[in-house]
């Protein structure tokens, strides 16, 4: 089998869904066959530790806000050089210029993963993205919601595009502590504790999510909410939940690299976003077997099944997620069948293993098809 050299284009290597995603499934992949380039436009980040740890090249291309002249030319002669045998583009901003750059050379077929926008966008974006469409050799989008709306509002052409759903390698491998011990460590003691894990930016609807939360706390005083993330709203949010007397019972937790072991500490799962792709942090907390109250926005109904392995609030009731989340923090016989049903649907459906599979076979027929 020929040796086959990929390259990724990314933003950027900050910790986000996309940005993971990108760095699992190029460590996932077998060295005698490929060999992963991952180059990003818009800076590094902390995930350039996890490049160099599995020994994967990284080229960062740094370019000019707006469309800068010659940036597509300067990024095709890196891959020229690197004798790239596919680029695999992710977002539609890497798609505008690692698939410029790959048009340059003829023969490299591109590949574009969309993990989330919200559409339909600005008429003179869509107008940009039909013609980004028409190029590009194959679309992935990480649900099969994404997937309609890019056919219905940016003329992807639907016999070339794919619903490949994100997976994640198993959690569970990296908790090296109990619950109670989780606690322990957190200094959080036997209460209830709900567990948020997102950026703290407006679509996260972290705003909506403190004022529900207060409500909770009516009802049950002793429940504790845990914000793991950081972002520009940091500041807001702390003022917010100050003035809702919450100062001692909201924590903010920054950003973190023990998830798992949060989501093992927690005995709910919330994400109240606005929009969404198709969440890994929503696929995490499955993984660890913990239930969910999620609003039904974007992917995320392909994941939590409503009355299985959480509770789905419709986006922007309040209502709704403040009795999504009292039922279960109540009910710990629910959160129990929850939790074990939410991990048999991470087992069935998101692993990291299928979703590697699904692009490894996805490369070699594009590839293929563009052989001479």
């Amino acid at each position: 089998m020929k040796h086959l050299r990929l390259g990724y284009v990314m933003p950027d290597l900050q910790v986000g869904g996309l940005q993971s995603m990108v760095v699992q499934l190029a460590g996932a992949l077998n060295p005698e066959i490929f060999t992963p380039v991952v180059y990003t436009f818009d800076g590094d980040g902390p995930l350039v530790a996890h490049l160099k740890d599995a020994e994967i090249r990284h080229v960062h291309v740094p370019r000019l806000p707006g469309v800068q002249r010659g940036y597509a030319r300067e990024l095709a002669a890196h891959f020229e050089q690197d004798d790239l045998d596919l680029v695999h583009c992710h977002n539609v901003t890497a798609l505008f210029h690692g698939g410029r750059a790959a048009w340059r050379l003829t023969s490299l077929p591109t590949l574009f993963t969309e993990h989330d926008r919200e559409m339909p966008g600005l008429w003179r974006h869509r107008l940009l993205h039909r013609w980004l469409a028409q190029r590009v050799t194959h679309t992935v989008a990480v649900s099969r919601g994404l997937m309609a709306d890019l056919v219905r509002y940016e003329g992807f052409p639907p016999e070339g595009i794919t619903a490949i759903l994100n997976g994640i390698p198993d959690p569970r491998s990296h908790v090296v502590s109990r619950g109670k011990e989780c606690r322990k460590k957190m200094g959080w003691g036997d209460v209830p504790i709900v567990l948020a894990v997102g950026s703290l930016t407006e679509v996260k609807n972290h705003h909506g999510l403190i004022e529900a939360f207060a409500q909770v706390r009516r009802s049950l005083p002793e429940a504790l909410l845990a914000i793991a993330g950081q972002g520009p709203l940091e500041g807001v949010l702390k003022k917010k939940a100050a003035s809702k007397g919450l100062q001692e019972s909201v924590c903010f937790l920054g950003e973190r690299d023990d998830v798992p072991q949060l989501l093992e500490a927690a005995d709910l799962f919330v994400l109240p976003s606005h929009r969404e792709g198709l969440p890994l942090s929503l696929v995490e907390a499955h993984a660890m077997g913990r239930p969910s109250v999620a609003t039904d926005v974007g992917g995320i109904s392909e994941v939590l099944i409503h009355g299985e392995t959480g509770i789905l609030v419709p986006p922007g009731e309040e209502e709704a997620l403040v009795h999504g989340m009292e039922s279960l923090l109540r009910d710990v016989s629910q959160r129990r069948v929850m939790g074990k049903a939410a991990r048999y649907r991470y087992e069935q459906k998101f692993s990291h293993s299928r979703m590697v599979e699904e692009y490894i076979d996805l490369y070699q027929r594009l590839i293929a098809s563009e052989a001479p």
